[in-house]
């Protein structure tokens, strides 16, 4: 070698020993048994060794801080060995005495040099910039998961040319506990009855082959069997830089729907009532002009009669009318009391046979001409929860209106029990009620015959008691041949309630 060439590779030595010493990254060399070949700047910084120090009587296995030096080489030297002579390091606070330092990587490698001696050479750098960053993105996306999961939402990510398979999955349909973890590489056919998955299937092929989004609302059941409301949408996501995905979204609007639904069902409500008013105001016009007209008409004309039988007609039709528009009075002022609560009903124990021979001793005396009344007893008295007011007053108005619409036969009442309640009947043998009729014959105001005197209340309230009584009231009927009208009341196992005892 020429000292023109001895020159130039001293020079290049000088130079690269001035670019390692000078580099960012700890650098050095060792022999096997971990003596110390080379260091650069940057090693002996971290190490506490002096720019200038001599380093060959030093090992690596006993620098500061010890003992993790040795254990870290130890772990670098089996990296290399698997490796066949190069191997890749990850070191977690590999400086003790700088808790700043989170962790280096890097690279080793053995060369044999000219002498036959292994050198272990290792290039590793400070990564605690990534290694923050990534634990800070760890955090983030633990938060998000979490966040993700209690969202009232289900998402859905779909990879398209892996053949929908899940790339993420919080919740779907909020029926289906699923882990996230699970889910990933899987699709619709592993979570979904056949049916369901192909549905899915046909929406997502349609979205990803159109690339129009989807969106509809639906009923479906949750986990525990409960109606829910879900407004599902569906859409792709097409980028240069990753395959298409399919994003599908479920909000939870359970709530919401319910309260559209209550919002219209008390508009409906709100509506009917309205009409019904308006019903009301017109019927109580006609229902109470009429007879005053006839209270008013007849009283003068009395008055302008001589006339001793006459007169006696026309009183007759004003005691008639006068009762009729007292009794449309109390019933309006009576459905009135009980619909606004402020009627006091004594639900007690009372004896129905004792009702029922109450409603007898009230009506047989106003039978119908050719009308026969008759009460059938059971034989044997029951003990009912009701108010024998209410019970009678039921019962009455039910005989009272079935004497308006038979003219021959008879009408009859009486009870049956049936398991824990006992049904009452009042039937006859009168012209009877067309079909279209029953379902409005509670109603207010209805009549099955308009020709026939009454207020069309009497049901209505009879029907209000019987609920408010804890019972429920039906009817059947065939024209010509009669009416039956059933209404239920509870059985009571305690003793009737004296009539003293209910006054206190």
């Amino acid at each position: 070698m020429t000292n023109t060439d001895k020159t130039k590779t001293a020079s290049d030595f000088a130079l690269m020993t001035y670019a390692l010493d000078h580099a960012i990254e700890d650098i050095f060399a060792t022999k096997a048994d971990g003596t110390m070949v080379y260091a650069n700047g940057q090693f002996r910084l971290h190490h506490g060794l002096k720019p200038d120090e001599d380093i060959s009587p030093l090992n690596i296995k006993n620098l500061t801080p010890f003992p993790q030096t040795a254990e870290h080489w130890e772990y670098i030297l089996s990296e290399v060995e698997k490796g066949g002579g190069r191997g890749h390091f990850f070191l977690t606070e590999p400086i003790p005495d700088s808790p700043e330092v989170l962790a280096f990587e890097g690279n080793a490698y053995v060369e044999t040099e000219t002498m036959g001696e292994e050198v272990y050479w290792a290039f590793g750098h400070d990564v605690s910039e990534r290694v923050r960053n990534e634990e800070g993105m760890k955090r983030y996306n633990q938060v998000l998961d979490k966040v993700m999961e209690n969202l009232p939402v289900g998402i859905v990510i779909k990879d398209v040319n892996n053949g929908f398979k899940f790339l993420y999955r919080n919740k779907e349909s909020f029926n289906r506990d699923v882990p996230f973890v699970d889910a990933v590489g899987r699709d619709d056919f592993d979570f979904h009855p056949r049916e369901i998955a192909l549905r899915k299937r046909k929406q997502d092929e349609e979205v990803a082959a159109t690339g129009q989004d989807m969106h509809w609302v639906v009923e479906e059941l949750d986990g525990h069997g409960n109606v829910i409301y879900l407004d599902k949408r569906k859409m792709c996501i097409r980028g240069e830089d990753f395959s298409p995905l399919l994003l599908s979204i479920e909000w939870d609007i359970t709530e919401m729907e319910n309260m559209k639904r209550s919002l219209a069902a008390a508009k409906e409500k709100a509506e009917t009532s309205d009409r019904l008013k308006s019903a009301f105001l017109a019927n109580m016009s006609h229902e109470i002009r009429t007879p005053l007209n006839a209270i008013v008409g007849f009283s003068q004309l009395i008055a302008e009669s001589s006339d001793v039988e006459e007169r006696r007609t026309y009183y007759g039709i004003v005691e008639e009318s006068s009762e009729h528009l007292l009794r449309l009075v109390n019933e309006i002022l009576d459905l009135s009391k009980i619909e606004a609560g402020m009627t006091v009903f004594r639900i007690v124990p009372m004896s129905l046979d004792e009702a029922c021979r109450k409603v007898y001793d009230m009506l047989c005396l106003r039978q119908p001409e050719g009308v026969k009344l008759l009460y059938e007893s059971a034989g044997s008295d029951v003990v009912v929860r009701g108010d024998m007011g209410r019970v009678t007053q039921v019962i009455s108005n039910i005989v009272g209106n079935a004497f308006k619409f038979t003219t021959i036969g008879s009408v009859s009442y009486g009870f049956t029990r049936k398991g824990d309640e006992v049904e009452v009947y009042i039937r006859d043998t009168g012209a009877g009620i067309p079909q279209e009729k029953l379902p409005q014959i509670f109603d207010r105001f209805v009549k099955a015959n308009e020709n026939v005197q009454g207020t069309g209340l009497g049901l209505s309230i009879s029907k209000t008691i019987v609920e408010k009584l804890g019972g429920r009231i039906w009817v059947t009927s065939e024209v010509g041949k009669g009416t039956e009208f059933r209404f239920t009341l509870p059985l009571s196992d305690e003793k009737v309630v004296p009539a003293s005892t209910m006054l206190l």
